[in-house]
């Protein structure tokens, strides 16, 4: 793709994923930025810790979260896994600083999710056709220390509302890969991929989720 096309599909998805994610206020942005922020640290998270972060009161985080797709909870009645962060075991290998290490639901969550906490973040994935590591520091502004530095991004655009079938409908066709001629062999067997370089797919994150960055994380960002 040449760079207005590049820069054109990078927009498009950002919208159709901004699109897709759930409506919130100014209350729902801070309790989700809240349940990031605790649940990047690697442990499972009580309402209570959320309230006190989020400022809110502890029956409208637990009414607001159990109204809200995505949210998975442990037998202690914790939040284990929320909107693309998840404590037990999945693909993408997610280490905030001083945090413990946890995972991502797809190769697109360290991009929405790192801007909202603001804390660098390694991930650690595997080419799902060759087998390949992929590693890489997240931070609040792109990518650094990517391996290979021909890792790509695979897309399916979402053509409907996020729901509680997020990752099976949109999650499992968003996977990193070590190089596109990779990427290639696996969209060919698929409808509707688009495969975007690491640096541009992390610019899709960052215009998608732009409503749960707080004013001074925007500060010189690019939006949608």
């Amino acid at each position: 793709m040449s760079p207005t096309e590049i820069e054109t599909t990078v927009q498009d998805l950002a919208r159709a994923i901004a699109a897709a994610t759930i409506d919130i206020d100014e209350q729902g942005r801070r309790i989700a930025a809240a349940v990031y922020d605790l649940l990047a640290q690697g442990d499972p998270i009580i309402p209570a810790e959320i309230a006190s972060h989020a400022h809110e009161p502890e029956a409208l985080v637990v009414a607001t979260l159990k109204g809200w797709p995505g949210v998975f909870w442990d037998d202690q009645d914790r939040v284990v896994g929320f909107w693309g962060l998840a404590i037990p075991e999945m693909d993408h290998r997610f280490h905030t600083e001083n945090g413990k290490p946890m995972y991502a639901w797809c190769a697109l969550d360290p991009f929405l999710i790192v801007p909202v906490i603001g804390r660098s973040t390694r991930v650690e994935s595997k080419d799902p056709v060759t087998g390949e590591p992929i590693t890489m520091t997240v931070t609040p502004r792109g990518i650094n220390d990517l391996s290979p530095a021909s890792a790509v991004v695979s897309f399916l655009a979402p053509n409907k509302p996020f729901d509680f079938d997020v990752i099976e409908s949109f999650c499992n066709f968003v996977l990193n890969f070590a190089s596109h001629e990779s990427a290639e062999r696996w969209a060919a067997e698929r409808d509707g991929i688009v495969l975007l370089p690491a640096a541009e797919a992390f610019e899709v994150g960052l215009r998608a989720w732009s409503k749960f960055h707080t004013p001074a994380s925007t500060e010189g960002q690019a939006t949608a």
